[in-house]
């Protein structure tokens, strides 16, 4: 009895000591598996979120580009109406057919004094909302009153017409100085109707609408309390993507969700789940097996066999002193277009191209010093003559005989140098598009600089033509405008010209001194408006073998923006000094302005960037830096800032220069002993 029982716990050992590692392999595998599901769920999950959040914000610009641009084509007629109050019908008409392109989806242009429209464009049609009194539609006077209580563009809608349809109404209150010019006047209202189809068909919105579930709420841009104008309201509670389209003085809100949910399914996750499965039985497989091999010796030869007819990279053996094969599997064989018969009459000499026998012999030679040779690529011969890539490894071993054989790896590398060559490709690609947009904002800069200076040449014959004083602050207005947008202009083209590599420096001694005396004196009456003071350090007699424009618009531009950001009553300090890199020269702009936070700075230098700026009255760009930093590094050098929220801010910028070392600091005297 005791020997049976020992028998059969002896036999349950040896069954579970086998399987044992596969168990706790398998085990794992499942538990990971499900995991890999999980997150591959979540990925699927964000993916779907991230293509209708771009989808929506695509959409979300096309709308507030659309709405933005109509509001601002009536800008002028509401100068023109406080220039002229008591403007006739026939001159409002012929002012107001200018606004109505193929650009602009307004529907009419209405003018109400005294709360009536008496002023409308185009009349046919919308004939009907002539003498239209506010007071005496509700849905409308409401905005109405916000817009001129507020005095500031306002957009409502969409509304019912009294022409029939809907619109989105931009409400612009209107007014103008009194006799005396003392204090403003209210004249009325101008209302530019916006018509909702033909916003909604060229912003894309409809289109969009067929894909995804779109809904819009915030009647009278109110923000999240508005009420749902587009869609379904319930679509706001299905875990939306939300996002606020901004307007003039209010907002709507969109919310977007797929058409089948966010439910992500189908072939994807069933093809995922298969490959975890297909991963685990080929992780499980070989364990098993070496399960087997340990309970039968003769089962292990067989495994071996089925491991190496299975191996999906190419396996041989061949003779040493011949190169003859002795054995190979599907892997090598299926490249070779060879049938097994074949392959095996022949040697691996018989395969390589002639051009690579030198390297052969190499690693011949290789392998009888070490015993082992590779990896190392080269090509093999198919039998209709082609070649196919390779790369080998192998090692020397002896058969029971004492006869030495090469045991070799043989991978069929075609895939990877097709992956290579798609990489360089794409990468030429990319390469050739960056070229193209640099060409293009090149082109473009030039050809908006011609009409920009006619704008500014008859902005200043305006101001030479005897305007009065209200005229003349409307051209300086646009002659301001004018000189802001060939600005962006001017940095937008530099900015092309660096990244295509077309910017030349012409390189001259040039005293530092005289370069920041005559930034100082271009932004003066700016630094005066604000009572900033403006003082300099350090500077006498030195120099530096540089492009004097390039350092100049480098320093005006910082300056610039340390006047900008500046408070009232403030000083920016401008300080040259020795850097700690050995051969470079350090100049400090400090301001004791706003400041940035810390963790805005590292977006700093991003063209296009204005941080919190943007949302302020401040002018700018957004270019200025990055193109500052863009040109000192193209001249070799470093830039950085140092800033507190509420102190200050420090921008530095170092530049090369001969001499600049302790004891051989270079000065405009010794210049001319320097220049190469």
């Amino acid at each position: 009895m005791k020997n049976t029982l020992a028998r059969i716990w002896v036999f349950f050992q040896k069954r579970e000591l086998v399987f044992l590692p596969a168990i706790l392999v398998g085990t794992c595998l499942i538990a990971t598996g499900f995991y890999a599901d999980y997150l591959h769920s979540q990925s699927m999950d964000r993916e779907l979120r991230d293509s209708v959040f771009t989808r929506s914000s695509l959409l979300r610009a096309d709308l507030e580009g659309k709405i933005i641009s109509n509001a601002r084509l009536v800008q002028g007629l509401v100068a023109s109406i406080s220039a002229e109050p008591d403007l006739s019908m026939e001159k409002f008409a012929k002012l107001a057919q200018y606004l109505f392109n193929d650009q602009s989806e307004l529907r009419n242009i209405g003018a109400a004094s005294d709360l009536v429209i008496r002023h409308l464009y185009p009349i046919e049609g919308n004939g009907s909302a002539i003498g239209l009194d506010f007071r005496e539609h509700p849905q409308q006077l409401e905005s109405v009153l916000r817009a001129r209580d507020s005095g500031n563009l306002i957009i409502a809608g969409p509304v019912d017409l009294v022409q029939s349809g809907q619109g989105f109404i931009a409400r612009i209150p209107v007014s103008f100085d009194d006799i005396e010019g003392n204090e403003r006047v209210s004249w009325g209202m101008i209302s530019a109707v916006i018509d909702v189809n033909q916003l909604y068909q060229t912003s894309g919105l409809l289109d969009l609408a067929e894909k995804i579930n779109i809904s819009i709420r915030s009647k009278d841009a109110l923000g999240k309390v508005g009420e749902v104008f587009f869609g379904n309201e319930q679509i706001f509670e299905q875990n939306p993507v939300l996002l606020d389209i901004s307007l003039p003085n209010g907002s709507w809100q969109m919310a977007t969700v797929p058409k089948e949910g966010w439910i992500v399914a189908g072939n994807d996750s069933a093809i995922f789940r298969f490959g975890l499965i297909l991963i685990g039985i080929l992780v499980l497989l070989p364990i098993i097996l070496m399960g087997k091999f340990q309970q039968n010796k003769r089962d292990s030869e067989a495994r071996l066999r089925a491991l190496f007819m299975m191996s999906p990279v190419g396996i041989a053996l061949n003779e040493y002193e011949t190169g003859r094969f002795i054995e190979i599997n599907e892997s090598l064989l299926a490249p070779t277009g060879y049938s097994r018969e074949e392959l095996l009459s022949l040697t691996y000499w018989d395969i390589t191209p002639k051009g690579y026998m030198m390297l052969e012999t190499q690693q011949v030679e290789s392998m009888q010093a070490t015993g082992t040779f590779g990896p190392y690529k080269k090509e093999y011969i198919r039998k209709n003559g082609s070649c196919y890539p390779v790369q080998l490894n192998g090692v020397i071993i002896h058969d029971a005989s004492g006869r030495k054989l090469i045991w070799s790896m043989v991978e069929d590398i075609t895939e990877h140098k097709a992956a290579e060559q798609a990489l360089i490709t794409a990468r030429y690609e990319a390469e050739r598009a960056n070229k193209a947009k640099s060409e293009f904002l090149s082109s473009m800069s030039h050809e908006l600089r011609t009409p920009m200076n006619a704008i500014l040449g008859f902005c200043r014959l305006l101001e030479l033509g005897g305007l009065d004083d209200r005229r003349l602050k409307y051209t300086k207005e646009i002659k301001t405008a004018g000189m802001h947008l060939l600005t962006l202009i001017d940095e937008v083209l530099d900015l092309a010209k660096i990244e295509s590599g077309r910017i030349d420096f012409r390189l001259e001694w040039v005293e530092v001194c005289l370069v920041i005396e005559e930034c100082i004196s271009l932004v003066k009456i700016q630094a005066d408006r604000q009572d900033i003071k403006l003082m300099h350090s350090g500077m006498v007699d030195k120099v530096l073998y540089t492009d004097r424009i390039r350092l100049k618009q480098v320093v005006l531009n910082l300056i610039n923006n340390a006047i900008k950001y500046n408070r009232k009553g403030g000083w920016v300090h401008i300080e040259l000094r020795e850097s700690v890199r050995p051969g470079y020269i350090k100049i400090i702009i400090a301001d004791s302005g706003i400041g940035i936070a810390a963790n805005k700075l590292t977006e700093l230098f991003q063209p296009f960037n204005r941080l919190d700026a943007a949302a302020s009255a401040i002018e700018g760009t957004g270019i200025g830096l990055s193109l500052t930093r863009r040109i000192v590094e193209k001249m070799g050098g470093y830039i950085g800032v140092d800033s507190e929220l509420g102190i200050g801010s420090t921008f530095w910028f170092e530049l090369p220069a001969k001499g600049i070392a302790d004891d051989d600091t270079v000065t405009s005297s010794t210049a001319q002993d320097l220049v190469p």
